[in-house]
């Protein structure tokens, strides 16, 4: 170690200090030198010092290397961009040639003003100009973890490739519109460079096996676990593939496979031995209930993006097919939170004012009525406080609920409006016969709670205290209030194994990537049936039947 670690005194000072410059990878870092002093006068005493300081040196250097590995790359190779650019051309033409039926009218005009683009596109490339294709540059590098400089000989070759296949899209497009035979003029959109073909041992099953054997020592349980489905679905949907094989295009497949694969995968008999596609068709011929967005983004999206961003990192393939993939969810961040436990359900349904069942005596109408309305219907607060006496009917002699949008009261998305056949238990619990109550009184609201205030809000201190009354009972859990029943619900729904249209229906959720609601089409009668089946195995709410 001494003779590594070399002793020497500054002038004017009687300590022994260290001095020792930074390893090249990382001085630009460090800057300057290691210098650190032993404290001691004595030469024997500060060699002893000397295993101290090291450490200390491996430490830093340590870190700065960490650092580096972690921080984006800044340089891009060429081979890099020319298969980012290729990549970029091939994924963007089917978009980009027009194929529908036109009147030739149309035609001539569409002609006409993609022949004048593709002029202008050569003459920026032919003048270096790059402007048209800079955000598209800086957005898939970023992608592919990559921050690159906006100027410098990366960020140039890179621009110019986007623009080489800028025109090479312009040119397919006119070929197309005059009807001739096309194949691509610039040899660089068809032929991907030497240096980013598949190389020996750069599989999928080999990245796979390179990155759980680097992660998966800090990996908790949790994240053991939550590999397993991942690690699935990439070697049966890309066997033996080579890593840098697999295009844009084949990852918005994996998305849209995703959105149809069933829930509880590996734990369904009816599944077991079948790969993820063969589970997909069987599920959908089975009509089996599907993963929600949130499992396809948290679940699996936001994994498969770690797991080609470190082959980014590794230069295993210079950008990631998976960046920035997800599927819309309806579920805003802001009302994630835990549902209430079985457990938590029983003790809340038997304290006060559920220790006893309904009466005209009870007092607030609203403090009885409205968590139980939420909990089997999975209603929103407001949608439950605000229903009026007009908005509980009858459809094919089944008790309906109406949730709609009345005066100043709105409701929070255009697929929470649906009517929904009464949930068996709210009328076991004598619900009819208090709206009859209301109604007899010649009373427009069922819950007087129901008056819209100043901000547009509808129950918002009904809210506001029974959220104080779950904690005061002591329930823990993220955020718990009256919005946790409605997690409840579609928790009971996933339970409850109903086709996913039906699911849907009941929930007021949208079809994904459409403003049509499921459900359409679907009766009151088929819904009725559905929702007898939701249910809650550790809640027992007979206490509370009417007498």
């Amino acid at each position: 170690m001494a003779e590594v670690f070399k002793l020497s005194r500054r002038k004017g000072s009687a300590k022994w200090q260290v001095r020792k410059r930074w390893p090249s990878d990382v001085a630009a870092i460090l800057k300057g030198e290691f210098n650190a002093s032993t404290g001691e006068e004595d030469r024997k005493q500060a060699q002893e010092r000397l295993p101290l300081i090291a450490a200390e040196y491996e430490r830093r250097v340590r870190e700065a290397r960490d650092g580096v590995s972690a921080a984006p790359r800044s340089e891009l190779s060429e081979a890099e961009a020319h298969r980012m650019a290729a990549e970029f051309y091939r994924n963007t033409l089917p978009a980009f040639v027009v194929r529908r039926q036109v009147e030739m009218l149309e035609h001539r005009e569409l002609l006409s003003t993609t022949r004048e683009r593709l002029a202008t596109a050569r003459a920026s490339l032919g003048r270096n100009d790059y402007t048209p294709v800079y955000p598209l540059a800086r957005t898939m590098a970023r992608q592919a973890g990559i921050e690159l400089a906006d100027e410098g000989p990366s960020a140039d070759y890179l621009r110019r490739m986007l623009m080489r296949a800028f025109v090479e899209l312009h040119e397919a497009a006119v070929a197309h519109l005059e009807g001739v035979e096309y194949s691509p003029r610039d040899t660089a959109m068809r032929d991907l460079p030497e240096a980013a073909r598949e190389e020996p041992g750069k599989t999928l099953e080999a990245l796979l096996e390179a990155y759980e054997k680097e992660k998966a020592p800090g990996w908790s349980g949790s994240s053991k676990k939550a590999a397993v489905p991942v690690f699935r679905l990439l070697r049966d949907v890309f066997p033996g593939r080579a890593v840098a094989s697999i295009s844009r295009e084949e990852a918005r497949g994996v998305v849209t496979l995703l959105e149809s694969l069933p829930t509880n995968l590996g734990k369904r008999k009816e599944l077991k031995g079948l790969t993820v596609l063969q589970a997909v068709e069987k599920g959908k011929m089975l009509n089996l209930p599907i993963i929600q967005p949130k499992t396809i983004n948290d679940g699996y999206l936001i994994h498969i993006a770690a797991i080609f961003n470190w082959a980014v990192r590794e230069q295993w393939i210079p950008s990631s097919p998976f960046g920035s993939l997800s599927v819309f969810d309806p579920v805003d961040d802001a009302e994630r939170r835990d549902p209430f436990s079985g457990e938590q359900l029983q003790t809340l349904f038997s304290a006060s004012p559920w220790d006893r069942p309904w009466s005209a005596d009870l007092g607030r109408l609203g403090d009885y009525w409205v968590p139980l309305l939420c909990l089997f219907h999975g209603l929103r607060n407001g949608e439950a406080v605000g229903l009026r006496v007009e908005d509980v009917g009858s459809d094919a002699d089944t008790p309906v609920l109406h949730i709609r949008a009345y005066g100043e009261k709105r409701l929070k998305t255009k697929e929470a409006r649906a009517t929904l056949p009464l949930h068996p238990e709210l009328a076991r619990l004598g619900f009819l016969t208090f709206v009859e109550t209301r109604r007899s009184a010649g009373e427009m609201l069922l819950f007087p709670e129901g008056v819209v205030n100043g901000r547009g809000q509808v129950g918002a201190k009904l809210a506001r205290e029974f959220r104080d009354r779950v904690k005061a009972m002591g329930l823990e859990g993220r955020k718990l209030g009256m919005h946790s029943f409605r997690h409840c619900y579609e928790d009971a729904l996933a339970r409850a194994e109903l086709p996913d249209r039906t699911r849907r229906a009941l929930a007021r959720r949208a079809e994904v990537g459409s403003g049509r609601v499921y459900g359409s089409g679907i009766s009151i009668r088929q819904l009725a049936a559905s929702a007898a089946k939701i249910d809650y195995p550790r809640l027992d709410l007979s206490h509370l039947y009417a007498r």
